[in-house]
C-alpha cells in the first residue's frame, strides 16, 4: 500500500502556518528576500536527511548516489529517494507562494540537498542564470536549514534584486560589496527547520568558514517563471497522487530538460583522502578475490571450516 501524502499541517509549524501569503509576497519585493526561523516540523527535517544521506558515494553502483565538489557535498537527485521532499516540494503552501510571485506559470528549475564545509570559499552571485550566464528570468530560492547554523550562514544583500539587473553580470567580489553594501548586508542565524525565500536577482553567498570540521546542510531548490527548460530532474513516479496541469507545468512533463547541470564534477572533485580510500578498498578487495583463486583447495576448505567455527563462536 503506498503512503499518503503529507498535507501543510504535516510539513509546516503551526506558527509558520499563521503567515499570510501577501506579507510573503510583499517582503520578497520590498527586500528580495523572507525568513522564518523553524518553519519546518523537526521530524519532516530528519526524514529528508535520512533519505539525502544513506547512499553517500558509490563508484559503479547502480543506484542514486551523491558527489563532492571541492569543499561541498551535493546531492541533486532528491527527488527520487524522498518522498518526504516531493510532499514538500509540491505543497500547497509552495505552489501558492510561487503563483503569487510569479503568476500561473512556474517550473522547478534546479534542487540539490548539499553540506558545505569549512574553508569553502563561495562568492557573492546572482542565480538568475542559465549555465553561468545571466538571465532575465524571474524566479525565486527556497532554502531549508536540515542542521542548526551558527557560522558559515547564507547571507543576502536587501534590496540588490532592484538593482542587479542593471548589470547583467551574476558574480561579485567581496570588496565590491563591503566597500558599497556592507550595511545591506542580511545574516541568517538560524536553528534547524528555518526558511529562506529568495528573489533570484539578489545578491547572496554562504558566509566562508575557516574552521575545518564545519559543515553546514542545507536544502535548495529554484523556481522560474520560464517553464521550456530546466536541470535534469530525476522523479520517483511511485510518489505521485494527483496529476493536475500545475503539477505538470512545475515538473516539467514533456519539457525539456536541458540546461548544464550543477554541479559539473569527475572524479578529479574528490579529495586525496576519499580517494585514497576508496582504491584502497577496491584493491583490497581484488588482492582478496585473487588470494581466492591461488590458493590449493586444501587450504580453500580448512579456512572456511576456521571462519566457519569462528563465526559460530562468536554468536555463541
Amino acid at each position: 500500500m503506498s503512503e499518503p501524502s503529507l498535507n501543510n499541517l504535516d510539513l509546516f509549524t503551526k506558527e509558520f502556518l499563521k503567515t499570510n501569503i501577501d506579507e510573503i509576497n510583499i517582503e520578497l519585493k520590498k527586500k528580495g528576500y523572507f525568513a522564518f526561523p523553524k518553519a519546518i516540523n523537526s521530524n519532516v527535517i530528519s526524514n529528508i536527511h535520512q533519505d539525502a544521506t544513506k547512499n553517500r558515494i558509490n563508484l559503479n553502483n547502480n543506484e542514486i548516489t551523491g558527489v563532492y565538489a571541492e569543499k561541498q557535498y551535493y546531492l541533486i537527485n532528491l527527488l527520487s529517494v524522498s518522498k518526504t521532499f516531493y510532499d514538500f516540494v509540491t505543497s500547497k503552501i509552495v505552489f501558492d507562494i510561487c503563483k503569487k510571485f510569479l503568476g500561473n506559470q512556474f517550473r522547478l528549475k534546479a534542487l540539490r540537498y548539499y553540506e558545505t564545509y569549512g574553508k569553502h570559499l563561495m562568492q557573492w552571485h546572482t542565480d538568475n542564470k542559465i549555465g553561468r550566464k545571466f538571465a532575465h528570468i524571474p524566479g525565486i530560492i527556497f532554502i531549508f536549514y536540515i542542521s542548526d547554523v551558527e557560522e558559515g550562514q547564507f547571507q543576502y544583500i536587501e534590496g540588490s534584486h532592484l538593482w542587479s539587473g542593471e548589470k547583467e553580470y551574476s558574480d561579485y567580489s567581496n570588496d565590491f560589496i563591503q566597500k558599497n553594501y556592507k550595511e545591506k548586508i542580511k545574516d541568517f542565524k538560524f536553528p534547524s527547520g528555518s526558511l529562506i525565500i529568495y528573489n533570484t536577482y539578489g545578491i547572496h553567498r554562504a558566509k566562508p568558514v575557516s574552521n575545518k570540521k564545519f559543515i553546514r546542510k542545507s536544502v535548495f531548490f529554484q523556481v522560474d517563471s520560464e517553464v521550456e527548460n530546466s536541470e535534469p530532474i530525476i522523479l520517483n513516479s511511485k510518489f505521485i497522487r494527483n496529476v493536475d496541469n500545475d503539477l505538470k507545468m512545475f515538473l516539467g512533463f514533456g519539457k525539456k530538460s536541458s540546461y548544464e547541470v550543477f554541479p559539473k564534477t569527475s572524479i578529479n572533485d574528490l579529495s586525496f583522502n576519499k580517494t585514497t580510500r576508496i582504491y584502497l578498498k577496491y584493491i583490497f578487495f581484488r588482492f582478496l578475490e585473487n588470494l581466492k583463486i591461488m590458493l590449493p583447495k586444501k587450504i580453500k576448505t580448512i579456512l572456511k571450516k576456521y571462519f566457519k567455527k569462528f563465526k559460530k563462536e562468536e554468536l555463541n
